[in-house]
């Protein structure tokens, strides 16, 4: 039972994190959106995530594991269709200068926002069970 709280809570968090730093990402409206989005994002990874993934076994072998975001490509875009409020749009990047490093402006596709999008929430999500269960 902790680990559905946990997962609840840290889809949530995740969610709102990221729709805080990717701005085209949004959820629109009040926290239940984002409430009700967490909760269909725990439940798709807690049903869909495993059968995706034993579905692109042979796929995932053939590329030693490289192609394993395309399962939480698909969880983000079921979540896209399941919660209608949970919008994902193309965006421009601003581009950045780090210790001159230039990174140039970029324009990202909705695609690749999709992408992005789904590495930060499964990143996140995996740092906070990997720091809640040490």
């Amino acid at each position: 039972m902790k680990y559905l709280v946990r997962l609840y809570l840290f889809s949530v968090f995740s969610l709102w994190f990221v729709q805080e730093i990717i701005p085209g990402f949004t959820i629109p409206g009040s926290t239940v959106t984002l409430l009700s989005a967490g909760l269909a994002l725990s439940l798709l990874t807690l049903i869909v995530k495993p059968m995706l993934k034993i579905l692109f076994i042979p796929v995932n072998m053939l590329t030693f594991g490289l192609s394993s975001w395309v399962v939480h490509v698909i969880v983000i875009y079921l979540l896209i269709v399941i919660v209608p409020e949970v919008r994902i749009e193309p965006w421009v990047f601003p581009g950045m200068n780090v210790v001159g490093f230039v990174i140039p402006k970029i324009q990202v596709s909705y695609y690749a926002s999709l992408i992005v999008v789904s590495v930060l929430i499964t990143f996140i999500t995996n740092v906070l069970h990997g720091v809640s269960e040490s």
